[in-house]
């Protein structure tokens, strides 16, 4: 089960240079497909995994990254 934490997790490890934007792009596709979601938290984590899944989507035009440290904290609150 995906977690807020889990979730903060990872994007933490993009932010930390540990993964690139690819990886996390492609671990938020498998994970949104394949697991289930913090139950309290479905509707947040499942919105952040939408944010970073079209990251890299080629049919998705974005002139910059997403603002992953601003997404990181909003699982805090």
């Amino acid at each position: 089960m995906l977690t807020r934490d889990g979730l903060r997790g990872q994007i933490e490890r993009h932010i930390d240079g540990l993964i690139t934007l690819e990886t996390l792009s492609s671990w938020a596709e498998q994970v949104f497909r394949e697991e289930d979601f913090e139950p309290e938290f479905a509707g947040q984590i499942g919105s952040v995994l939408s944010v970073l899944r079209d990251a890299t989507d080629p049919h998705r035009f974005r002139w910059e990254e997403p603002d992953l440290e601003s997404l990181s904290d909003s699982l805090q609150e």
